[in-house]
C-alpha cells in the first residue's frame, strides 16, 4: 500500500437502518403491551444476519413495514418461549407427533428448514408467531404477511390451512394459550 491511498469506511446507511428497525419495536413497545410476549429483553441488530433467537434475539434490517417487523421480533421470541416450556426439543413426543401428521414435510429453502427438526419446529412457531402478532397487527395483515414469506413457504401455509387441528395438539401440550412471559422467566 503506497503512502498516497486512501479509503474511507462509511457504516452510516446501516446504522441508520438498525436504528430504524430498533425505533419500530420501540414503537410497538409503548403503543402495545408486548411484555407478555418478551421472553427475552435482548436485542441486537444486525444488518446483514439471518434472523434468529439464540444466544441473543437477532434481527436484520431486510424490513421496512413495522407490522413484519413486528411478525419478525415475536417469531424469534416464540423460539425463546418454546425453550422456557421445553416441550419442543428434537426428538420430544410433539416433535414426533408433527412428523407422523406431515412425513413429507420438506427440508430446505424456500419451503422448508434448515433440516428435518426445524421445519418440524418451525410449524410450533410459526403459528404462534401469527397467533401472538395478530393481536397487534390484525389478523388478516399477519396472515397476509405469513403467506408472501419468501422462506419457511410449506410450515407457514400448512400452519394457515390446518390452523385449528394444530391448536388442538398445541392446546394438548399446554402451549396454547400462550402463557405470559413474567410466568416463565426467573
Amino acid at each position: 500500500m503506497t503512502d498516497d491511498f486512501h479509503y474511507v469506511i462509511d457504516l452510516s446507511l446501516a446504522q441508520s437502518r438498525a436504528e430504524k428497525i430498533i425505533a419500530c419495536i420501540k414503537r410497538w413497545q409503548a403503543e402495545h403491551d408486548l411484555r407478555p410476549f418478551e421472553y427475552t429483553r435482548h436485542l441486537r441488530v444486525s444488518p446483514t444476519s439471518i434472523p434468529h433467537s439464540h444466544p441473543v434475539l437477532t434481527l436484520n434490517t431486510e424490513l421496512y413495514d413495522p407490522n413484519a417487523i413486528l411478525c419478525e421480533y415475536l417469531h424469534e421470541q416464540m423460539h425463546w418461549y418454546l425453550t422456557r416450556l421445553k416441550v419442543a426439543e428434537d426428538g420430544a413426543p410433539l416433535i414426533a407427533e408433527l412428523k407422523r401428521r406431515y412425513p413429507a414435510a420438506p427440508v430446505g429453502f424456500p419451503y422448508g428448514g434448515n433440516d428435518e427438526y426445524s421445519t418440524y419446529l418451525h410449524l410450533l412457531v410459526n403459528w404462534l408467531e401469527i397467533e401472538a402478532a395478530s393481536r397487534f397487527a390484525g389478523r388478516d395483515r399477519v396472515e397476509e404477511i405469513a403467506r408472501n414469506k419468501r422462506y419457511y413457504r410449506w410450515m407457514y401455509r400448512t400452519v394457515l390451512s390446518d390452523w385449528r387441528s394444530l391448536e388442538e395438539l398445541y392446546r394438548s401440550y399446554d402451549i396454547v394459550p400462550i402463557k405470559p412471559a413474567e410466568s416463565l422467566l426467573d
